[in-house]
Parts: C-alpha cells; sequence; structure tokens
C-alpha cells in the first residue's frame, strides 16, 4: 500500500515535492530526541550539589577548587589577597574525604592539601592578609593534618624540554611533562610562522572521516585581545600578559546530522591538544581558556570577530613565551591504575559466534 501511494504521488510533481518537504521536516524534528537524550543526563548527572558525593565527583569538585588556589599562586605580581572561597571550600571537602574514609595517600587528597600548605605559606610570608581574614583558619586546619607528600608541592618551576638523546617515547614524555598551562608570559610576540608551523602540524590530528572541521583565528592586537578576554570568565589577573588569543572553532556544516552532535568538540579538542603539543615543542608556552559562556555571549563573539555561525567555539588559548623562570601549577593527575580499566568478557568462549 505505502509503495502504491508512492507511486502515485510520483506521477504528480507538487504532490511529490511537498511530501518530500514534510517528510525532511519530519525527519529533522525527530533528531531533537538526541537533544532530550542530552538534556536528561545532563539533568541526572551534571550537577554539584551539596550532597551525596561518590569518589568520582568528590575527586572532581575538590580539583576544581584547589586549581584555583594553584593559579592564583602562580599570578603574576603585584600579589594580592586571593582564594578565600576556594580555600573554605578544600577544606570542607577534604574534611569530607576523610568522613568517607576514602583513602588518605591518595595524590587527589594530598595534592589539595600541599596547595593549602603553599597558599598558607605565601600568605604567612608576604602579610598578604592583614585583618586575618583566612590565614587562622588554615593555620588551625592544617594543624590537624597528619600526612603530606613533598614531590606534589605546587607550584614548581616550568620544566625545561630536553630531548637529545633520548628515544621516542622518552622524548614523548618530556615534552607532555614540559607542556604546562602558563600564566606569565614575556610581551614578545611570536613569530607568525612558528604558530602557521604548529598549525600545519596539528592538521594531522584525527578527526571523523578526515573532515577536519576546525579553524583558527589568531587575535595580536591589544585592543582586540581585550575585547575578547573581556567575555571570556577565566583569563583575570594574566590574560592580558599573553600577546595571542587564539579561537579554536569546529565547524558544524561538517556533520551530517545531531546524532553526531559530540563531534565538533572530539574534533576540535584533538585538534587543540595538538596544536598545543606543537607549540610547546618550539618552547613556546600556551595557557587553555575554557569557553561556558551563555548564548548571548557567544553571539556577540561570532558577531565581533566575524566567525560564521556554524562554527562552534570550541575554546580560546592564550599563546606567547614564558617570562624566565615561571612557574606552574602542579595539577596532580589520577594514578593510572584508577583510569585504565580492562573489561572481562561476560560469556565464555563457547558463546562466541564463528
Amino acid at each position: 500500500m505505502k509503495d502504491k501511494l508512492k507511486k502515485w504521488m510520483r506521477t504528480y510533481p507538487i504532490i511529490w515535492a511537498s511530501y518530500w518537504r514534510v517528510k525532511q521536516e519530519l525527519k529533522r524534528l525527530l533528531l531533537i530526541r538526541y537533544f532530550l537524550y542530552d538534556a536528561n543526563l545532563a539533568y541526572q548527572f551534571m550537577f554539584w550539589g551539596s550532597q551525596h558525593r561518590n569518589r568520582r565527583r568528590l575527586s572532581a569538585e575538590l580539583l576544581f577548587q584547589y586549581h584555583k588556589i594553584e593559579k592564583g599562586l602562580v599570578m603574576p605580581e603585584p600579589k594580592r589577597l586571593f582564594g578565600i572561597d576556594p580555600v573554605l571550600a578544600v577544606m570542607d571537602l577534604l574534611k569530607q574525604w576523610r568522613e568517607s574514609n576514602f583513602e588518605i595517600d591518595d595524590p587527589i587528597y594530598l595534592g589539595a592539601v600541599e596547595s593549602l600548605i603553599s597558599y598558607h605559606g605565601l600568605l604567612s610570608s608576604t602579610g598578604l592578609d592583614m585583618n586575618k581574614i583566612i590565614l587562622p583558619k588554615v593555620t588551625k586546619f592544617l594543624d590537624g593534618i597528619s600526612v603530606r607528600d613533598i614531590d606534589l608541592k605546587t607550584p614548581y618551576e616550568l620544566p625545561q624540554l630536553d630531548v637529545a638523546g633520548k628515544n621516542p617515547i622518552e622524548s614523548f614524555e618530556n615534552l607532555m611533562h614540559a607542556r604546562r598551562s602558563v600564566r606569565d608570559f614575556r610581551t614578545q610576540p611570536v613569530d607568525l610562522e612558528l604558530i602557521k608551523r604548529a598549525v600545519e602540524l596539528a592538521q594531522l590530528s584525527p578527526s571523523a572521516c578526515n573532515r577536519q572541521p576546525w579553524k583558527v583565528y589568531l587575535v595580536s592586537d591589544p585592543d582586540d585581545r581585550k575585547t575578547l578576554l573581556s567575555h571570556q570568565n577565566g583569563n583575570r589577573g594574566f590574560g592580558h600578559l599573553a600577546p595571542h588569543i587564539a579561537i579554536i572553532t569546529a565547524d558544524s556544516q561538517c556533520f551530517f546530522d545531531s546524532s553526531e552532535r559530540n563531534e565538533p568538540f572530539v574534533d576540535g579538542g584533538m585538534f587543540a591538544m595538538s596544536l598545543i603539543l606543537s607549540l610547546r615543542a618550539q618552547e613556546i608556552a600556551t595557557c587553555c581558556l575554557n569557553w561556558c559562556v551563555p548564548p548571548s555571549t557567544d553571539k556577540t563573539v561570532h558577531q565581533i570577530f566575524k566567525i560564521p555561525r556554524s562554527e562552534k567555539i570550541i575554546m580560546l588559548l592564550a599563546i606567547g613565551y614564558p617570562s624566565d623562570g615561571v612557574s606552574v601549577p602542579r595539577s596532580v593527575r589520577f594514578p593510572a591504575i584508577q583510569v585504565l580499566n580492562k573489561i572481562a568478557s561476560t560469556y565464555s568462549s563457547s558463546d562466541r559466534r564463528t
């Protein structure tokens, strides 16, 4: 019956064209289910309430809060009192960690402790907390801490590249350790040819069906950089020092429908990481700047910098040469054993089809 109806409609071009348009619009509407699915997952899992913290969420919150302290510790002069709210949050989360009987030799826990110790040391030695707003609370809290790991002390000096005489994995290991987020740059601009070379190498990144959806918009003019950074909420105190800010985008038009809704961020993220490493291999430092902004801000930046609306802004990237002797956050990582999971087969070999 269905085939007969279609055959009949094909004999009337206007009817057939109308049918085809309606069918395509209905198909587009049905694809909204992907976004509803994402919204449901976001509602269930993407919310940091004060209750029911499992270990993974507690670790994420602890990393999120104490990284704010780390960033404050490496800000260029002049120093000012900072970090009161994240310090209070870190102490509360560490208390919850212990109350949950999680191991206190975990590097995430110890890294948070080291951030508090460094924060306490800075305030004590510089007199930044003249009114004793936060220092006494940190002192009292640290008096009750019985364990630390000096190897996780933060911040520390930016590692140097040293690949001479090393095999490929050793060279890559050195590059990965030397890649740190820098927040104190020299005023010297980076030669455009060096950035171009880094982009050319990043072009070798994988992408879905080799569609290479990424674009890089390099903002170097001081006024333009100031305008751009005014719309990003994580660069205060150092963003203005970077001689270049890159806007990394991925074009939505490269993907066939909303079932590929995550691909712009996957492909754009892989390209961004390759670009960062390519720059560092040339002694050029970077700092990732998130693009967690409301739609109105996103639209404004698209308009100001003439970025096509089809291009999703993945992130901003501060680029420049690091200041001499610059310090960087330790940024403790999870042990590999907590990341690598071996999947065991749930059925016997006799159940497998051949």
